[in-house]
């Protein structure tokens, strides 16, 4: 929390020395100052209040990182095997809702990219047949050597996590990050105002 109230407050300041020198600018349109003669050379010098209302406006509204920006990709602890547990004995549910052919269905998976990496990654569920799910990768890998555009079969055994992303955009499944909340609040981590909003979306937290 301290990181995103001190992002804030230079935000709040870099958004006021641009407005500062942008209402000045805009005063010598109107009543040139002799400095403002002497100094004012092309528009280019805009450029610097210009990139400070832009910075200070982005760092004034900054939310802080997401529970996944600060938890290690190759994480193992109890809460993530009691998540993976949570996500196979609500397997059922899951297929029933994807039988219904209901929207915006996913799992994630173990996925061994071409340079070696063990991914666990999300997939965008198009229809389950013979316990073999038919999917489209819907994150970016961290192997740039990964394809990740076409279909492909998953296995109903690989599955690790599955989630449901309702109308409304709350989400129903989604172990794994929930998993990450109870892992770094069991540590005593204060939620900032991004996971804060991750988490009032997690219908089962």
């Amino acid at each position: 929390m301290v990181g995103v109230i001190v992002k804030r407050t230079f935000g709040a300041l870099a958004l006021l020395i641009g407005l500062g020198i942008g209402v000045w600018f805009i005063y010598n349109q109107l009543w040139a100052t002799a400095e403002f003669q002497h100094s004012y050379r092309s528009p280019s010098q805009l450029i610097v209040p210009i990139a400070c209302i832009v910075v200070g406006w982005n760092w004034l509204w900054y939310q802080g990182k997401g529970i996944e920006e600060i938890t290690p990709p190759d994480l193992k602890c109890a809460e993530l095997d009691e998540a993976a547990k949570a996500a196979r004995d609500s397997l059922p549910y899951f297929l029933e809702r994807v039988g219904k052919n209901v929207d915006e269905t996913y799992i994630k998976f173990p996925l061994k990219t071409p340079t070696g990496i063990n991914e666990h990654i999300w997939a965008y569920v198009h229809f389950f047949r013979d316990d073999l799910f038919n999917v489209s990768l819907s994150n970016d890998s961290i192997d740039e050597q990964q394809v990740t555009t076409g279909r492909r079969d998953v296995h109903l055994s690989q599955v690790e996590d599955w989630q449901i992303i309702e109308p409304d955009g709350q989400i129903k499944g989604m172990h794994s990050l929930i998993a990450l909340f109870r892992y770094n609040e069991n540590r005593g981590l204060k939620l900032s105002p991004k996971m804060k909003k991750q988490k009032a979306l997690l219908m089962d937290a």
